[in-house]
């Protein structure tokens, strides 16, 4: 019986749990503690490029791979031994935290807040390998699921209860809070079960390479790689600012956090529920394009939350956006796991991991100047265009990463779609133009648009792609009309649908012209 509790899969909730607690530690509460101490928005986003250590765990992967801890080692084998450490390391540093004061000491919140990704990173390296490990035990899509499940407890529910006691002044109990929960967790690693670790004998340098080396021999692999650095992007440079959205607008209330954590629980679950039938029904490729496409559509839904932050409007698109969060995570993790070469599993899914990681640390730098720049509203558009090449690289994986003329031009089509939707919603400042000009640069912007679309997709009946390019010309102005930032204009509806009736000419002159040919 108590075997069968040391190989049981819900040890991963837990595990997940102690993943996720530094990572919110340093999210958005790191956040609203800095800016209630008068740190500004531009400072807040260069503080957080400090996580960048997080992606850079690659580089310490094969120590933490190879490294026998004394003691430790022979008591939980070297996977437990590493995550055991981290956690005892992680609760003395947030219990750190609890003693500094962010106006007086920044320095050194900025200097421990490095400790906590490092150690962090270290726990992630192990976990992820103890995981892929386990899976000799049970599929790695059932423990992806429970982890970000546990991941999202420890994000969500361990969140409400922090923000149901955050005060003025209470920001130091907080982090005590989250120390002593931290100190607890070592307990489900000493019960977990031990797995079989691959004996290495070479070198720790001479491994690193090897494992690099094996996976630098898989097909298309500079593709994949930057498939896995774009993926998330979009949602890494975004986050500095969703906490200053909520300290602007008025949404750092501590009921409302607390509400959202409670709701965006439930979603989690919603998300990696969808994401676990979606992996099984359709398969890893085309869940990966509908996990892409989740996160540029939830990314753009924060700008109307600008415009209206209405309680409801926080916890709904709040529910949205971690439903995407759970489902590209779920998503993502067992595709990664499919890349990984068991003989250098920690080497090989921290590099990984760290790429998804990389390119949005170091532009999440610029976040605060964006949106100091262009304001919040078009700040979480450009978040929307910032994903498109994530959602066109997730397409090419259905089709193989194959570069032929007909997957090219259907990548155009996607990218022009995504583009024209996002312009259109941008507020402009108001210029002196005329209006012929926007009426034609409404025809091109649709009139391209059709003839790509048509031609990208002759497989697909033509009234159902005119039916779909209609729609989205009248449902834009809709939404602008909406939003109250722009207008809703009849003449811009009839310049869009001019635009796809000359578009759809074009096709069938060019298709009897074809036919004439031979």
């Amino acid at each position: 019986m108590f075997e069968k509790l040391r190989k049981t899969q819900f040890n991963f909730v837990f595990f997940g749990i102690s993943a996720a607690m530094p990572s919110f530690a340093l999210g958005i509460p790191f956040g609203l503690w800095l800016l209630s101490a008068g740190v500004t928005k531009q400072t807040l986003g260069l503080v957080t490029v400090s996580s960048i250590i997080v992606a850079f765990n690659f580089l310490w992967s094969p120590f933490v791979n190879k490294i026998k801890l004394p003691i430790l080692y022979e008591l939980f084998g070297l996977r437990r031994s590493w995550i055991f450490i981290s956690q005892i390391l992680l609760g003395f540093l947030l219990l750190t935290l609890s003693v500094l004061n962010p106006q007086n000491d920044l320095l050194y919140v900025v200097l421990v807040a490095c400790l906590i990704y490092f150690f962090s990173s270290v726990q992630d390296i192990a976990l992820d390998a103890y995981r892929v490990e386990y899976d000799k035990f049970f599929k790695a899509e059932n423990l992806a699921t429970i982890y970000q499940i546990g991941y999202k407890v420890g994000a969500f529910l361990i969140g409400a209860q922090v923000y149901g006691i955050i005060g003025s002044d209470n920001w130091q109990v907080v982090y005590v809070y989250l120390a002593v929960l931290m100190f607890c967790l070592p307990l489900v690693t000493v019960l977990s079960s031990r797995v079989d670790e691959v004996e290495f004998k070479e070198s720790t340098s001479r491994h690193f390479l090897t494992a690099f080396k094996d996976l630098l021999q898989k097909n298309n692999i500079f593709i994949l790689l930057l498939l896995v650095g774009m993926y998330k992007i979009s949602d890494i440079v975004l986050g500095p600012m969703a906490a200053a959205l909520y300290a602007d607008v008025g949404l750092n209330n501590p009921t409302y956090l607390e509400q959202k954590s409670y709701y965006n629980f439930l979603a989690t679950f919603v998300g990696s529920g969808i994401a676990l039938w979606s992996i099984k029904s359709l398969k890893i490729e085309p869940t990966m394009f509908i996990g892409a496409l989740l996160v540029v559509t939830t990314n753009i839904f924060f700008s109307y939350l600008f415009i209206y932050p209405t309680l409801f409007n926080f916890i709904f698109i709040n529910f949205l956006d971690t439903i995407a969060q759970a489902f590209t995570a779920v998503c993502f993790i067992t595709f990664l796991v499919d890349q990984v070469n068991r003989r250098y599993t920690a080497i090989q899914y921290a590099f990984l991991a760290s790429l998804v990681i990389i390119p949005g640390t170091l532009l999440k730098g610029t976040s605060g100047f964006i949106t100091e720049s262009v304001g919040f509203y078009n700040f979480f558009l450009v978040m929307g265009l910032m994903g498109i090449p994530s959602v066109c690289l997730s397409y090419l994986l259905i089709r193989g990463f194959s570069f032929n003329f007909q997957n090219n031009l259907r990548i155009v089509a996607i990218a022009s779609a995504m583009l024209i939707c996002i312009f259109s919603l941008v507020q402009i400042q108001p210029t002196e133009t005329y209006l012929i000009n926007d009426k034609v640069l409404h025809f091109l912007a649709y009139f391209c648009l059709a003839s790509i679309v048509l031609k990208a997709s002759e497989a697909t009946k033509v009234p159902y792609l005119l039916l779909v390019m209609f729609s989205m010309g009248v449902l834009i102005e809709i939404v602008q009309g909406n939003l109250g930032l722009r207008y809703f204009e009849y003449m811009d509806i009839i310049a869009n649908s001019l635009g796809i009736l000359g578009g759809f000419l074009i096709y069938i002159i060019r298709n009897k012209t074809l036919k004439k040919i031979p």
